[in-house]
């Protein structure tokens, strides 16, 4: 591979890692199309069993929301027609707390006003792996902030190697190419585990009539950052410090022998 070939390849993949993973950070921060549709989990709620779910004796004039809708930085409610009504204000969500997420959405106001997370019900599996649920999460929240920097770190020295071609530059972008590819690959590795852990939890204890469904939207271009950003650390280990220098062969001027007489 020519080396100005294996720069803009670096460019590229350093490029669409960073797009990508702004899109999946960006998700559900807003209700506009697609972020909207962008999240990292998904609750679904159209099956669930109030009475199992809520304490009160008032359970008939409870309802939920059909889906909720969890991103990195804030929640989006949807209803059982898959349409999005509303979503929170961004502020960061780094602790999946399951009973509180539930007790703020009760879509009856005047029931919210008496009833809080002690009121609902969930399985105390979940209850128990709470902390360590809130650990993957909080790893997967930082870790993508950092492939995120570090993946613009790296766009920017792919541009500054065009013009300056010096060995501490090359050494500089393949650092913050692995080290981008490193955090992606740690942030969508520990969303996985965290949603397989809780969504396995639910699905043994089905009398609450509970869902989590993966944000596959989400998941699909996460990955797609962390494949961007290997391909990004693979071109930059086949890109030379200096250019090769060009050397001309003379082909040796044919020794003219006299003539015999």
């Amino acid at each position: 591979m020519s080396n100005a070939l294996a720069l803009f390849f670096t460019a590229l993949f350093s490029f669409a890692a960073l797009i990508l993973s702004c899109i999946a950070c960006a998700g559900s921060t807003k209700n506009y199309y697609p972020l909207n549709h962008i999240y990292t989990s998904q609750v679904d709620l159209t099956k669930v069993s109030i009475s199992d779910v809520i304490s009160s004796s008032t359970v008939a004039e409870i309802s939920f929301p059909g889906y909720i809708n969890i991103g990195l930085w804030s929640y989006c409610i949807e209803t059982a027609n898959k349409s999005v009504t509303s979503c929170t204000s961004p502020k960061g969500i780094q602790n999946f707390n399951l009973k509180e997420l539930l007790a703020d959405n009760i879509n009856d106001n005047s029931m919210l006003s008496t009833l809080d997370s002690a009121s609902v019900l969930l399985p105390q599996s979940i209850q128990d792996k709470m902390p360590y649920f809130n650990d993957l999460i909080k790893c997967m929240f930082i870790t993508i902030l950092i492939g995120i920097v570090l993946s613009f770190l790296n766009t920017v020295v792919c541009i500054i190697r065009w013009i300056i071609h010096a060995k501490f530059v090359q050494v500089i972008g393949g650092m913050l190419s692995f080290f981008a590819f490193l955090a992606l690959l740690i942030s969508a590795g520990c969303c996985v585990s965290a949603l397989v852990i809780i969504s396995r939890i639910l699905d043994k204890n089905d009398t609450y009539g509970i869902k989590l469904n993966f944000g596959q939207t989400y998941l699909g271009l996460v990955w797609g950052g962390v494949v961007a950003a290997f391909l990004n650390f693979i071109t930059w280990c086949c890109v030379r410090s200096v250019r090769r220098p060009q050397v001309a062969y003379m082909s040796e001027p044919i020794e003219k022998k006299p003539l015999m007489y």
